[in-house]
């Protein structure tokens, strides 16, 4: 998805770090532009704001920590909030709203859109009694209707109470060069799925030192290899499922 020649684009827009309003008649189609001018207003009136990350494409912050992105491409407009499926307070909090089937019809499945295919398939997840396989993201909003925005601002203000009692874990991200290297060298889907264990475990227990740009998948890397050491035929996803201290592998 948004796999695109960007260069251009991206050296121009890094330089100007243009807002929403400013480019969506440019970028969006006409019946679209309204929806997207009173978000951007909904931001502002409830202390969030837009912080330009990459070509027509930025962050929502609420005390300068994530809660979106927004992105523009092809005509459309696109929220993918972040949200957590682990956390049983976000599910609790989904089902008490009724918001699960709009979530459920917002999951976006993997289209092998990467030209090398690294990244393929997607993975498994399941959101309170549904499960979906070959999962990209979710949720992902194309065009959101009005109902799906009402979804959207809900999921927002649980995001800035989470952040206003301080309780957002660092999060830790993974450069796409490196990650497609490991993803080459050790396997798709199984490497894909162990990754996803490996960036969870991070989000929830590494809290003090600040992460640097693909710590963490030297960290990944060395876990992996030293388990092989102690066990050749170590099954890559059975590293997380038996616990990263047998290892003996310190974060």
């Amino acid at each position: 998805m948004f796999i695109h020649d960007k260069n251009s684009a991206f050296k121009d827009q890094k330089n100007t770090k243009p807002k929403i309003e400013d480019i969506v008649s440019e970028h969006c189609d006409t019946h679209y532009r309204e929806n997207i001018l009173e978000f951007i207003a909904y931001l502002k009136e409830n202390k969030m704001t837009t912080r330009w990350a990459s070509v027509n494409s930025w962050n929502v912050v609420h005390k300068s920590k994530n809660i979106a992105w927004i992105k523009l491409f092809e005509g459309s407009w696109y929220i993918d909030p972040i949200v957590d499926f682990n956390d049983i307070n976000f599910l609790s909090f989904i089902e008490k709203e009724k918001l699960e089937k709009i979530i459920w019809n917002n999951v976006e499945l993997c289209t092998n859109c990467l030209p090398s295919g690294q990244c393929t398939p997607g993975y498994s997840l399941k959101i309170l009694s549904k499960e979906f396989k070959n999962v990209c993201r979710v949720p992902r909003f194309k065009n959101p209707k009005i109902n799906e925005i009402k979804c959207i601002k809900k999921i927002f203000e649980f995001r800035k109470g989470i952040i206003c009692e301080d309780q957002v874990q660092k999060t830790f991200y993974v450069g796409k060069k490196k990650r497609d290297e490991y993803i080459k060298k050790y396997g798709g889907e199984t490497f894909n799925l162990a990754y996803e264990a490996m960036i969870f475990y991070l989000n929830q227990h590494i809290t003090k030192e600040k992460p640097r740009k693909d710590k963490n998948f030297s960290l990944f890397v060395g876990l992996y290899e030293k388990a092989k050491e102690k066990n050749p035929k170590i099954d890559l996803l059975k590293l997380f499922e038996t616990g990263i201290e047998e290892y003996s592998c310190s974060f």
